[in-house]
């Protein structure tokens, strides 16, 4: 009797994956071609108005430089999370892996997907420090939603007689607050409370999930060294998601000028937040329809068409991404930048001591 052949099986399984994830990108790409045809049926889109891009092609040079002062503010945040760790990734870098982010997020499902490109791009050729640039890669992006969701409660003061009109309005504002305050709360105690987020840390059962959770908490509490280099990261995220508000009210002014309002500093980081959710390949669909609802609330009009232009400009603007995927990505590798007694960061060095002991206790 012939015994089952174990390669022939995990060849199987991988077929099986790869159909089940084939099956799963077209049923979210079908899903977010419905919703704009929805729109369009609704009247929420008109697609000859994207005509305007063209025949007012001003606008559309002053988005997509804004689009690009985006990714420049966004790329030297992410260089400067990395000298307190006592490595250094050069701005050339950085923006490389901005780029290819942005070329993921804009094709595959959800912001996640440009996340996961850029992780895998940046750890590839960092052997050694591969968690190092993964937690640095996740805090940056953890300061760029924190920024995201507190936004719209800077500006909620501005637009309190609307807020107390819209009840759906309030439950928005109050679910960016309590996020914005979990992530708050949690940086502060990776900072402050180490010893607690320690015990916590290492109550988690899985041990690679448990030594990165570790590690995480101790590269964050370095940064109590320096807390300037955090206040700038916040300071460089809040202008770069103004920098895409300004992109919209251009999308306004191409399409729908008399819709042009302030209160659009309201509600565009809320529906920039619930594009970002996985469902649609770059948010599709979703967006578009989340910005719709959202200038209803606000008794405003056309922003499934001004969410539609901000997605036709990145998308043009994704292009140098594509160029650099087709190219080859080149080198992305995180250099030394001296050793912590050096960088004078006796923080850091003492957490990496403190984990020392316990993981030989």
């Amino acid at each position: 009797m012939l015994s089952p052949n174990p390669s022939m099986g995990q060849k199987e399984t991988s077929r099986v994956k790869s159909v089940r994830r084939t099956l799963l990108a077209m049923m979210r790409l079908a899903i977010g071609v419905g919703l704009l045809i929805y729109l369009a049926k609704s009247g929420f889109i008109r697609f000859s108005t994207l005509n305007h891009l063209l025949t007012r092609w001003p606008l559309t040079v002053a988005a997509c430089a804004l689009i690009l002062l985006h990714i420049t503010l966004i790329s030297v945040r992410l260089s400067s999370l990395f000298p307190p760790q006592g490595l250094k990734l050069p701005l050339r870098t950085a923006l490389r892996l901005t780029l290819l982010g942005l070329f993921f997020g804009t094709f595959l499902p959800g912001v996640a997907g440009g996340d996961a490109a850029k992780v895998f791009y940046a750890t590839r050729e960092n052997e050694g420090r591969r968690i190092q640039v993964a937690t640095l890669l996740i805090l940056d992006r953890a300061i760029g939603l924190f920024s995201l969701l507190t936004l719209p409660l800077l500006f909620a003061l501005l637009f309190a007689q609307l807020i107390a009109r819209v009840p759906t309005l309030q439950l928005l504002l109050i679910f960016s607050a309590a996020s914005a305050s979990l992530l708050l709360v949690t940086l502060l105690a990776c900072l402050l409370l180490q010893s607690f987020v320690h015990r916590l840390a290492g109550a988690i059962h899985f041990s690679r999930l448990r030594n990165f959770a570790l590690r995480m908490v101790e590269m964050i509490g370095a940064y109590r060294q320096c807390p300037a280099t955090l206040w700038s990261a916040l300071g460089l995220s809040l202008l770069a998601n103004l920098s895409i508000m300004g992109v919209i009210a251009l999308a306004l002014l191409a399409v729908n000028p008399a819709s042009l309002s302030w209160r659009i500093l309201l509600i565009v980081p809320i529906g920039q937040i619930a594009n970002g959710l996985p469902f649609t390949p770059g948010g599709l669909g979703v967006g578009e329809a989340a910005f719709q609802t959202l200038f209803k609330l606000a008794r405003l009009s056309g922003g499934a068409e001004a969410m539609l232009c901000w997605r036709i400009w990145t998308v043009l603007m994704s292009g140098f991404g594509l160029f650099l995927y087709l190219r080859g990505v080149g080198p992305c590798a995180v250099e030394a930048k001296g050793d912590f007694a050096a960088m004078g960061k006796a923080g850091h060095a003492e957490a990496a001591v403190s984990l020392s002991s316990r993981r030989s206790g």
